[in-house]
């Protein structure tokens, strides 16, 4: 889980889906397994990746 309440205010939905669009890496917005649909400003992110999948992810969100 990454928290991102530091760098945006979106909800984790929007947040996701535009860090999936504008920077190729994609993350699961928690809020969706809530019956509230409690937002947190945290994402889940998979890491059952090769490594340079992950690598290069990584890259990807420092230059956010």
């Amino acid at each position: 889980m990454l928290g991102y309440d530091a760098i945006s205010d979106e909800p984790d939905i929007e947040f996701a889906k535009r860090l999936t669009t504008t920077n190729g890496v994609a993350a699961i917005p928690p809020s969706v397994f809530y019956s509230g649909g409690d937002d947190h400003k945290v994402l889940r992110f998979c890491f059952a990746k090769k490594d340079e999948t992950l690598v290069e992810a990584a890259e990807r969100l420092c230059r956010i």
